[in-house]
């Protein structure tokens, strides 16, 4: 899911715009720097936690444990993923809390009591698990039944898995945690499609995203593909934005349609799941004696399987933070050329970091490992030198 975050008209008057609360940079930062520490501890633990669990012996004793109770072999895997998945949760189940709820309620940005996130984390948890316990599961197949090759087929497998959940997130994932309706009729929606047709595309919808109902936050998104293919716009970002600074949203979004964005990460994805496999591979191969596993396709090597791939996705993640931040501009600058609209696209930005608590300009070696999108003041300052080119 790709994310927002005529001549020049005159910027907007006191009557049309919608200003937000400016946020003191202080508090700003501070929330970002708790997000960062957070985000630091949870890469950290997803590789502490596997290889004490390795080394200590752990895995193997859930392995056995599992095969006490019976000897299919895939039964055996899904008793382990239970068994280690519960115990991995309680580890990982305080941090969660503070970071998506305590953080979010000191700073304001939170809607939602205790009982309403836990609902949400409970509905998102099972989701994982299945989807987990089911990759996982066929992984050890394939590493039984095709060892010498099972890295090809997985990762070809994961590939089609991804292209499916692309299609299916706006229309069965999405809608389990929030509420979409159609844009309602109106000006609103007048524009925008005009928009669409300006430049001869054909979206399947402009849906109303009701974020509102958790968070204060702002967002917008192009997301699916085919006919599940559709812009959603958070009721946050319409409330405290006019309708150009939506339109100029909008064109933004149309960018990464037009570009193919979303294909174009998809290809990215594709490239690091062949190569994380392939290095799984490796790893299981070179390392099975040394770790006393039985073979390549035993459940107990797992946590190392969890290892490898969170150490690829860590050296990768300021190269496709990169190409994220590449195509963030490209579309920024695709909605000025379409609309014109610098003055509201600035606006709209400072609103956006305003609503999501962002440091409109964090450390650059911050922002050019961990974000996805060029910071707010990065943004404006483009937007700035494009009309000095005009």
């Amino acid at each position: 899911m790709t994310t927002l975050e005529n001549d020049r008209p005159q910027p907007n008057s006191p009557e049309t715009s919608k200003p937000t609360k400016p946020v003191a940079p202080v508090q700003a930062r501070s929330y970002q720097r708790t997000k960062l520490n957070m985000t630091i501890i949870s890469m950290a633990l997803n590789v502490i936690v596997p290889l004490v669990f390795l080394l200590s012996g752990g895995s193997e004793a859930i392995r056995n444990l599992a095969e006490g109770w019976t000897t299919i072999a895939a039964l055996v895997v899904v008793i382990y993923l239970l068994i280690a998945g519960i115990g991995l949760q309680i580890i990982e189940f305080p941090f969660e809390v503070y970071s998506g709820f305590v953080v979010e309620k000191k700073y304001d940005l939170s809607k939602v009591n205790i009982t309403s996130w836990l609902y949400d984390w409970l509905k998102g948890t099972l989701l994982q698990s299945a989807l987990l316990i089911a990759l996982i599961s066929g992984m050890y197949w394939l590493l039984r039944s095709q060892p010498d090759l099972w890295w090809l087929w997985a990762a070809i497998g994961a590939t089609i898995l991804v292209i499916i959940l692309m299609a299916l997130v706006p229309v069965l994932l999405l809608p389990l945690f929030y509420k979409f309706e159609p844009i309602p009729e109106g000006e609103l929606k007048d524009r925008l499609f005009a928009l669409a047709d300006k430049i001869g595309t054909h979206v399947q919808g402009v849906y109303v995203w009701h974020l509102g109902d958790k968070t204060s936050k702002a967002n917008a998104a192009v997301t699916g593909w085919g006919r599940t293919r559709r812009i959603i716009i958070s009721d946050t970002l319409i409330d405290s934005n006019s309708i150009e600074e939506i339109e100029v949203v909008m064109a933004h979004e149309l960018g990464h349609h037009v570009r193919w964005d979303v294909w174009k990460m998809l290809a990215v994805s594709t490239v690091l799941i062949f190569i994380s496999f392939f290095v799984i591979d490796l790893a299981l191969t070179a390392w099975i004696g040394s770790l006393g596993l039985r073979g390549i396709d035993d459940i107990a090597g797992l946590p190392l399987v969890l290892i490898v791939g969170a150490g690829v996705s860590l050296i990768a993640l300021p190269i496709s933070n990169w190409l994220s931040r590449k195509a963030e501009t490209a579309a920024d600058l695709y909605a000025l050329n379409l609309t014109g609209m610098r003055d509201e696209f600035i606006s709209a930005m400072d609103k956006l970091g305003d609503q999501n608590l962002s440091q409109k300009k964090p450390n650059p070696v911050v922002e050019f490992i961990f974000h996805s999108h060029p910071s707010i003041q990065r943004r404006i300052d483009n937007a700035k030198a494009w009309s000095q080119k005009k």
